[in-house]
């Protein structure tokens, strides 16, 4: 009985309902302004509150756009030549994983998982992909998160977000 608990109380921790709370971390340096290009109200970063998305110059000429899951279903409209990153929580030891498509010519550079930094066993960590547009268009990425071997279910979390490739 004891075991049938500590399942079920791993399986309410995976991608359900999570929402990611450090989509300003990156590598490529500190986020520098809310991109002017996004078609949604974006707050101000506070404490209590985060951009839905964020960018960053990454060498001379290429921006990137980080989002999370606070933009969910928004639209992002962007220069042709910027990147997405877009980065979901994901726990993997509960069994739930994030399944992707990305429009025909939405290109997924880079899917990677990255574990939480906690010695904390069953701890969740974060899903992220680096998305690309090839030319000018509108494309959707959308993800769910499930268990593979289960297939999708009604219940299962999902995301989805329109973006807009313009000229530069």
């Amino acid at each position: 009985m004891g075991g049938l608990v500590l399942l079920a109380a791993g399986l309410t921790v995976g991608c359900i309902g999570t929402t990611t709370t450090d989509s300003q971390t990156q590598t490529a340096g500190a986020p520098t302004a809310v991109p002017q290009t996004t078609t949604a109200s974006v707050p101000t970063p506070s404490a209590t509150s985060l951009p839905t998305a964020v960018s960053t110059s990454v060498g001379t000429s290429v921006k990137t756009v980080f989002v999370n899951s606070t933009a969910n279903g928004e639209i992002l409209t962007i220069p042709v030549s910027d990147r997405v990153v877009v980065r979901l929580n994901e726990n993997p030891t509960t069994g739930y994983v994030w399944n992707a498509t990305a429009a025909k010519g939405l290109s997924i550079i880079s899917d990677t998982y990255t574990a939480p930094d906690t010695g904390l066993i069953g701890a969740g960590g974060y899903r992220e992909w680096i998305l690309s547009p090839t030319s000018v268009d509108t494309y959707t990425f959308s993800a769910v998160c499930l268990r593979p071997w289960v297939g999708a279910t009604a219940d299962d979390a999902t995301f989805s977000r329109v973006i807009v490739a313009m000229p530069e």
